[in-house]
């Protein structure tokens, strides 16, 4: 369990511990794209998987990247949970929706310093729907991330 002083943040950026999670987001990513239908699901397989394809270390080194930002923001929301499991507290309905701003406004502020990245473009083209696809994976975030945090 975490001490009094510790914070999901510090768990999941302690060093040793930080590649772990970036690797388990990589994970969760692949297993929430590969669940996508219709249209625009084949359309992020596609721009998800030629991303990698480009480039497996920047994908890598984007969520790592990211990762800071995202811990931060969760904060205070897996303080809040108490006994509740992480992935079920934060795809709460009463509060799936402002998780999924909060974490959008992290990747909004990363995608506008990466200007004519490819990621950038695929991140663009998307992120009208983008906060229907992060409230969808919020369970199986929350659960994730939960496991670096005992």
């Amino acid at each position: 369990m975490l001490g009094s002083m510790s914070t999901l943040s510090t768990a999941l950026l302690e060093p040793s511990t930080r590649p772990r999670v970036v690797d388990a987001l990589l994970v969760l990513a692949d297993a929430e794209i590969s669940t996508k239908k219709g249209i625009s699901g084949t359309m992020l397989k596609t721009a998800f998987s030629g991303a990698r394809k480009a480039s497996e270390s920047n994908v890598r080194k984007g969520v790592d990247r990211l990762l800071p930002g995202v811990a931060r923001a969760l904060d205070p929301h897996f303080d809040a949970k108490g006994d509740v499991a992480f992935g079920t507290y934060l795809s709460d309905p009463a509060r799936s929706g402002q998780v999924a701003d909060e974490l959008l406004a992290v990747a909004d502020s990363a995608a506008a310093r990466v200007e004519g990245n490819p990621l950038g473009k695929v991140y663009a083209s998307f992120r009208g729907r983008a906060k229907e696809h992060v409230v969808a994976a919020l369970p199986r975030l929350g659960a994730t991330l939960e496991t670096f945090a005992h």
